[in-house]
């Protein structure tokens, strides 16, 4: 009883605390497109090169911080589906009440359907995880540049670029976390439109 009660009053501190720091929440969807067709895996893909896909995401903002979830949904073949996602964390700023500008960085985690929690490595291939925290030790950081247009208090649109690097957080020195030319044109673009919760 003495955990609960203890977890209620952390809960409702970081709940107040967000409320006094300018906090928010936003929920959108997504359509990206992969700018390189080399970062998608032939063998995963069944010798398809798919390059569009569309996915959810979410924002969250204590004031200048932002943490954030993009996850898309592709489709390999017939009877298999991809779901990939992405926990970055980051920084975002507001740019004359109409437009943000944010960029974070983060693992990325893959699920196949009927198959196993994958992470992704920097080549585009992917390899067997044997757990979901597995997966976001060994994935491959990724960095998310958001730019955003405020369209009023609730809605907004805008376009992301997300660009892969070699670190993870298993392997890896910080040097890796700076993308090369090859890498940076290896991007995904994606267009968003998101609603704000709260």
């Amino acid at each position: 009883m003495k955990r609960y009660i203890l977890l209620f009053t952390i809960l409702t501190m970081l709940a107040f605390t967000a409320y006094a720091l300018d906090s928010s929440m936003d929920i959108g969807v997504n359509l990206s497109y992969n700018t390189d067709s080399d970062v998608v895996n032939e063998d995963v893909h069944s010798g398809l090169m798919k390059q569009i896909a569309a996915g959810l995401e979410m924002r969250g903002n204590i004031s200048n911080f932002q943490t954030t979830l993009a996850g898309d949904i592709t489709v390999l073949d017939t009877q298999s589906l991809m779901f990939s996602g992405i926990f970055g964390v980051g920084l975002s700023v507001d740019l004359f009440r109409f437009f943000k500008l944010g960029v974070t960085t983060g693992p990325k985690v893959t699920y196949v359907y009927r198959d196993t929690v994958k992470s992704v490595n920097d080549d585009g291939s992917l390899q067997d995880a044997q757990s979901l925290w597995d997966a976001l030790l060994d994935g491959s950081f990724y960095y998310r540049v958001m730019f955003d247009i405020l369209a009023g208090p609730v809605m907004s649109f805008g376009l992301a670029y997300t660009v892969p690097t070699t670190f993870s957080m298993r392997n890896g020195s910080i040097a890796d976390l700076i993308p090369t030319r090859d890498l940076i044109r290896q991007g995904q673009i994606a267009a968003c439109i998101s609603m704000k919760v709260f």
